[in-house]
């Protein structure tokens, strides 16, 4: 199986990472730039290196091959794809990790044969990008949305075979479908992450920033993400992010009208619906099924992360997710563990209790 990766970045080299450290017989080929394929080199991610310009070297003889790039560069690669379909004596399917579907999948699906084209986008990633932080098991359990073309009934089998191995859920959604719903969950919410990072008071940008807690670093996480990448994202989904901030806009002038008028009644009421809809959302950090988490107290001493998971590793419980929650310097902090299955999260409140170190369920 010789799998081709064109635009080798986070994605892209998480892929590699996950099949290099596997015993999968796949012949892993990057593509991408000159200095881009000299650290996957150094990280050894890939059997055989080729620039964008050498497709007549990386087309041939492919069985997969995942498109990487931003969205333009998909849709560029795709046209070369088309320019060069002589190259092929066999069909090749061809996928992509495109973050809207509706321009790329109607270049896609028109490929025609040896082609088989089906749209891709993994629920997964970073505000972080490039080789130097590829992670193996970035996909496991995220949601791997894709699209299929209309002759096509069921994934082809070598792009299941991947996505299974990497421990994605591959779920089917219309082109359409899948740019509406990311403008409102993924593409409106980076606006409105950037506005408040960006729409910040000076005094308190200069003077203040470092008082800023846990809620306004969790919404202005993702205003570090990269405009190279989100530039193509907004400009291939316009419409559909213009209709969410304008929604969200209108709620938030509703609310601010509400405090202005000391309508507190309706203040409260728009609390509960936001306590609702973020109960309704699965716990994890967008798992396919819900984790059951535990917080557990630690001091602030060397080693104590380790003697709280020393225990569980003994007993082969298996912690999906960890964070440190907060930390007090010379006092102790809060560590957050997930588990797959209800009872490993029993299972471990036990046996640190035993331990003599304080756990509860979240």
């Amino acid at each position: 199986m010789r799998i081709v990766l064109v635009g080798f970045g986070l994605l892209a080299s998480s892929v590699a990472s996950a099949i290099k450290q596997s015993n999968l017989k796949y012949t892993v080929r990057a593509v991408s730039s000159k200095e881009t394929l000299a650290k996957a080199k150094e990280r050894s991610l890939a059997d055989e290196f080729f620039e964008y310009g050498e497709v007549e070297k990386w087309l041939p003889d492919s069985n997969l091959i995942l498109l990487c790039g931003p969205i333009k560069h998909i849709l560029s690669t795709i046209q070369i794809l088309k320019n060069n379909a002589g190259l092929l004596k066999e069909d090749v399917i061809v996928s992509d990790i495109g973050s809207t579907k509706e321009q790329i999948c109607s270049a896609g699906f028109s490929l025609g044969s040896p082609f088989v084209f089906v749209g891709g986008h993994p629920m997964a990633g970073s505000e972080k990008r490039g080789v130097e932080h590829s992670d193996p098991s970035i996909f496991e359990n995220a949601y791997w949305l894709y699209c299929l073309p209309k002759k096509l009934s069921e994934l082809p089998k070598p792009l299941g075979e991947l996505l299974n191995f990497l421990g994605s859920r591959p779920v089917q959604i219309s082109p359409q479908e899948h740019d509406f719903a990311m403008s409102w969950l993924s593409h409106a919410p980076q606006l409105l992450s950037t506005s408040m990072a960006a729409g910040i008071s000076q005094d308190i940008a200069k003077n203040h920033l470092h008082l800023a807690g846990r809620g306004f670093r969790d919404m202005t996480r993702i205003a570090g993400s990269s405009w190279g990448m989100w530039k193509d994202i907004l400009e291939t989904n316009k419409k559909n992010v213009e209709c969410a901030l304008e929604t969200y806009a209108k709620k938030a002038l509703e609310i601010k009208n509400e405090l202005t008028s000391e309508q507190f009644s309706e203040l409260e009421n728009n609390f509960l619906q936001g306590n609702k809809i973020r109960h309704n959302l699965e716990t994890g950090k967008n798992y396919a099924y819900p984790l059951y988490e535990i917080v557990v107290r630690i001091p602030d001493e060397s080693g104590s992360i380790l003697k709280a998971l020393n225990p569980l590793a003994e007993k082969n419980i298996n912690i999906r997710d960890i964070e440190l929650m907060k930390v007090r310097e010379g006092i102790g902090g809060t560590l957050l563990l997930a588990f797959k299955a209800e009872s490993d999260a029993n299972n471990a409140i036990k046996i640190l209790e035993e331990k003599g170190i304080y756990a509860t369920s979240r």
